[in-house]
C-alpha cells in the first residue's frame, strides 16, 4: 500500500514518521511545499512511549506527481482553508479507490470533494487529529506528545466506512466507526475550544493592543473562557437534536469529552491537561520594542474562526436554532479583524466569501445541505 502525507508540519512530519516505523516496508511519502528543509532521515520522540527512532520517508516532494503518485491512502495534514488547493493538487495523481483522509475532517471539506475526484474516490475524516505532535526542527525531529486511545472516523460514502477504517488500522491507527460523515464535520473540537480562549484573551483589547508578556494558551485557562466554552457547546447540542436524518450520536459533547459537567470543573481539566501545558497563546514580538501584540496570522485566528466555528453557526440556520454565543464570539472576531461578516445582525456580509461556508458551494437550504452526509 502507498501512503501519501500531505503537509510537512508537526502532525504530517510526526505521522509519517509513525507510519513508517510502524510498517518498515509500506512506501510513504510526503508531499511538502519545502522538500529541501527535509533530511533523509527524520527523528521521531515518542514521549508516551519514552522511545525514539528515526525513519527514511521513500520520498519528499513538492511535486505532487511524485509525491501521491498510485496512492492507495493520502492523509491532509492542512490548515483547512488550505485543503481544497492540496484536493486540486493530488487528485490526477492517486489511486482510482483512493481514500483521502482529512485530519480533522471539519472545515467544509466535503462541500467540494466531488469537484476534484471520482465517485470511486472516497472522502474520510478523523474527527481529532490521532496525537498531538510538535516539531522540534522542521524536517529533522518531531516530539509526539499523546496518543487517543482511537480515532473516530467517518466516509462521505458511508458504504465505504469499514474498508476506510480497515485501510487506515493498516497504517497502525486505531479506529472507531462514524454513521456518517456529519460526526466528523460537527464534532465540537477547536472551532469551539479555541475560539473561547482566544476571545478571553483579546476580547477586551484592540488588534494593536500590546502585552507586556507573552502568555501561555490553557495555562491560566478561567471560568470566563468555560463559560463561553460551554455555551456554544450547549447551542451546537441544540443544533443537532434539530437534525433528525442522520445519526450524531457520536458527537460527544465537550463535557463529556473532557468529563466535567460544571464551568469550575472544565477551568481545572483544561488547566491540568499534560499536553496543553506548553501551548502558547498567539503572539508575536514587537520589532525594536518590548511587549507582544496578537499574532493574527496564527492558525488560531485564520482557521477556527472562519473555517471552524463560522461553519458551525451556519448550520444552525439551515435548522433554524438559535446561537447567541456564538454570534457574539463570530461578531468580534469580524471586528477584530476587520472583515464584513455581519450586516444588521444577519450573517450576509461580502467577506464571507474567504470563508468555508455552505453557502460558497450553492448550499442554501436544509436538504441541499444533508445531500452531503447521506450517500
Amino acid at each position: 500500500m502507498k501512503v501519501c502525507i500531505v503537509g510537512g508540519g508537526h502532525i504530517g512530519t510526526t505521522l509519517a514518521c509513525y507510519v513508517k516505523h510502524t510498517n518498515p516496508s509500506m512506501y510513504i511519502s510526503i508531499f511538502t511545499g519545502h522538500p529541501e528543509k527535509f533530511f533523509q532521515r527524520i527523528k521521531c520522540n515518542d514521549w508516551e512511549k519514552k522511545i525514539s527512532y528515526e525513519v527514511c520517508p521513500d520520498c519528499v516532494s513538492a511535486d505532487p506527481s511524485v509525491a501521491s503518485k498510485g496512492a492507495d491512502i493520502a492523509f491532509i495534514a492542512l490548515p483547512h482553508f488550505a485543503v481544497e488547493k492540496a484536493f486540486q493538487d493530488i487528485s490526477p495523481f492517486v489511486s482510482e479507490n483512493a481514500f483521502i483522509c482529512v485530519l480533522p475532517g471539519g472545515g467544509g471539506c466535503e462541500f467540494y470533494f466531488d469537484k476534484y475526484f471520482t465517485h470511486k474516490q472516497s472522502l474520510c475524516g478523523f474527527q481529532r487529529v490521532p496525537f498531538t505532535a510538535k516539531l522540534e526542527i522542521y524536517g529533522q525531529e518531531t516530539n509526539l506528545k499523546s496518543w487517543k486511545p482511537y480515532s473516530v472516523v467517518g466516509t462521505q460514502k458511508r458504504g465505504r466506512i469499514d474498508e476506510a477504517c480497515s485501510r487506515i488500522e493498516s497504517c497502525g491507527l486505531k479506529t472507531k466507526k462514524a454513521e456518517n460523515y456529519l460526526s466528523v464535520a460537527l464534532t465540537p473540537t477547536n472551532p469551539i475550544l479555541h475560539t473561547s480562549r482566544t476571545y478571553e484573551i483579546f476580547g477586551a483589547y484592540s488588534r494593536d493592543y500590546i502585552f507586556a508578556d507573552k502568555c501561555k494558551f490553557y495555562v491560566g485557562w478561567t471560568d470566563e473562557a468555560s463559560r463561553t466554552l460551554l455555551a456554544m457547546d450547549s447551542e451546537l447540542r441544540e443544533l443537532l437534536s434539530h437534525i433528525t436524518e442522520l445519526d450524531t450520536s457520536a458527537i460527544r459533547p465537550l463535557t463529556e469529552h473532557y468529563e466535567a459537567s460544571t464551568v469550575e470543573q472544565m477551568t481545572k481539566k483544561i488547566n491540568s491537561i499534560a499536553t496543553f501545558q506548553s501551548v502558547y497563546a498567539p503572539l508575536k514580538p514587537l520589532e525594536n520594542e518590548t511587549g507582544f501584540v496578537a499574532d493574527t496570522d496564527s492558525r488560531m485566528f485564520t482557521e477556527d474562526f472562519p473555517w471552524g466555528l463560522l461553519i458551525i453557526r451556519e448550520y444552525c440556520s439551515f435548522f433554524g436554532t438559535k446561537a447567541p454565543m456564538m454570534d457574539k464570539i463570530l461578531s468580534w472576531y469580524a471586528r477584530y479583524m476587520g472583515l464584513n461578516w455581519y450586516v444588521d445582525g444577519e450573517l450576509v456580509g461580502k467577506d464571507l466569501k474567504n470563508t468555508g461556508i455552505p453557502q460558497r458551494y450553492g448550499i442554501n437550504n436544509r436538504r441541499e445541505l444533508l445531500i452531503h452526509y447521506l450517500q
